[in-house]
């Protein structure tokens, strides 16, 4: 695996550790060489020897893996950042009060708009005050219960 750890090191980084992306990465790199799936390492060196214009797909496949690579390690930071964060405001009781206020003001606000009539110009101001409140709904319910992921 010489020339692949020259040419790819990211690539043989990933596929020789347990890293979650490996199995995926090797696939991805086997089926851009017209490879059987479950070729391994040396197998595709030996492909590369034999037709060297390849090469060029591991170097494609080398710059996937290290984007990737950036990806997983940017989402391991989000979530232990939310983890850090969580802990932190366990035992705060701020963003608790807020939550359950903001939860119980969204109701009314609810409840008080589909019982009082209202005109045509008033639900421009309805929709946008209800979108408002439900996403911060939705971001406390984010904090505390799930992830939040915008990709």
């Amino acid at each position: 695996m010489k020339i692949l750890k020259q040419l790819a090191p990211s690539l043989i980084d990933v596929v020789s550790s347990s890293n979650p992306i490996a199995g995926t990465v090797l696939k991805m790199a086997t089926k851009r060489l017209n490879m059987p799936e479950d070729s391994t390492p040396e197998q595709i060196e030996e492909e590369i020897q034999k037709d060297p214009d390849k090469l060029s797909v591991i170097t494609d496949v080398e710059n996937e893996v290290k984007k990737m690579n950036i990806e997983l390690e940017s989402y391991k930071t989000e979530v232990d950042d939310r983890k850090h964060a969580r802990e932190t405001f366990k035992n705060d009781w701020t963003p608790k009060v807020f939550g359950i206020l903001a939860l119980l003001l969204y109701g009314a606000y609810v409840l008080t708009v589909t019982i009082m009539p209202h005109d045509q110009n008033d639900e421009t101001i309805i929709s946008l005050v209800l979108g408002q409140l439900s996403g911060i709904l939705g971001t406390m319910a984010a904090f505390w219960f799930s992830g939040s992921s915008t990709k």
